[in-house]
C-alpha cells in the first residue's frame, strides 16, 4: 500500500446521522458523549468516519468499521492488519487521515491565532529559534505553525506523542524539505509539509525510514 492522505471538512455535518453509522464503532459513539461541546463531539466522530472511509476506498480488505487499538502512548494501530499504519488529526472544522505501509504520523493545525512568545520559547529548540528569529516578521506565524505540525507528525510517527522530550530533536528548515534531526537515536524519519486546500490551516506528514516522500504520497484527497 502506498501512503494515502484524506481530508474532510465537517462544517454543517452531523455525524450522529444514520448515514454515518456504518463508519462508526459503538465505543467511539459512546466516548463521544463524554465531550462537553457539540463541536468537539462532531470532530471526534468525524475522525473515525474519515478513517473508515479511507480504508474502504483503499481496498484494504477489512471489515468496516475497522477494529483498532492504541499503544501505551495512545497511538492508534490495526492489530489485525499490521501492514497498514494509520494516523489522524483534526483542527477547526477539518479532519485529516493517513494510511501507509510504514509507521506514520500526520498533524493539522488551524493557524488563525498569533503564537505567544511563551509558546514559541516552549516549543522551539535553540536551532529552530535562531532560524525563526531571522525570518521576516510577516512569515513568523506561518513558520511557527510549520514547526508545530512537523514536530507533532514526527512524535505521532514515533508513537510516543509528547512523552518524547522536545529537546531530543529539532527540525531543520534550511533544505528543500524539512528535516528531523535527532540528538540520539538511529531510526530515521522523513517529513513533508502538505499543500492543504484551506489556507487557514497547516498540515504535515512524517514517515519512518529514509525513503523520501513521493509527490503522490503527499497529495491530499478530499472527501
Amino acid at each position: 500500500m502506498r501512503t494515502r492522505i484524506y481530508a474532510m471538512n465537517t462544517d454543517g455535518k452531523d455525524y450522529t446521522d444514520e448515514c454515518y453509522a456504518p463508519y462508526l464503532t459503538r465505543s467511539r459513539k459512546d466516548e463521544s458523549l463524554k465531550r462537553q461541546k457539540p463541536r468537539d463531539r462532531q470532530l471526534y466522530l468525524a475522525a473515525e468516519v474519515l478513517l473508515n472511509r479511507a480504508l474502504e476506498l483503499s481496498d484494504a480488505g477489512m471489515a468496516i468499521p475497522a477494529v483498532y487499538s492504541r499503544n501505551a502512548y495512545g497511538k492508534p494501530y490495526l492489530p489485525l492488519h499490521t501492514g497498514i499504519h494509520i494516523n489522524w488529526s483534526h483542527s477547526g472544522t477539518w479532519v485529516i487521515c493517513v494510511l501507509s505501509d510504514r509507521e506514520v504520523g500526520i498533524d493539522l493545525q488551524m493557524t488563525g491565532q498569533e503564537p505567544k512568545e511563551a509558546l514559541v520559547r516552549r516549543i522551539l529548540q535553540p536551532e529552530e529559534l535562531s532560524f525563526y528569529r531571522q525570518a521576516p516578521v510577516q512569515q513568523k506565524k506561518g513558520l511557527f505553525y510549520q514547526y508545530w505540525t512537523i514536530k507533532e507528525s514526527f512524535l505521532k510517527a514515533a508513537g510516543t506523542g509528547f512523552h518524547m522530550p522536545l529537546d531530543t530533536f529539532y527540525v531543520c528548515m534550511k533544505g528543500v524539505v524539512p528535516e528531523i534531526v535527532q540528538r540520539s537515536g538511529e531510526v530515521p524519519y522523513v517529513c513533508q509539509l502538505l499543500e492543504f486546500a484551506d489556507a487557514d490551516y497547516t498540515a504535515a506528514l512524517c514517515l519512518k525510514g529514509n525513503r523520501p516522500v513521493r509527490a503522490d504520497e503527499a497529495r491530499v484527497e478530499y472527501l
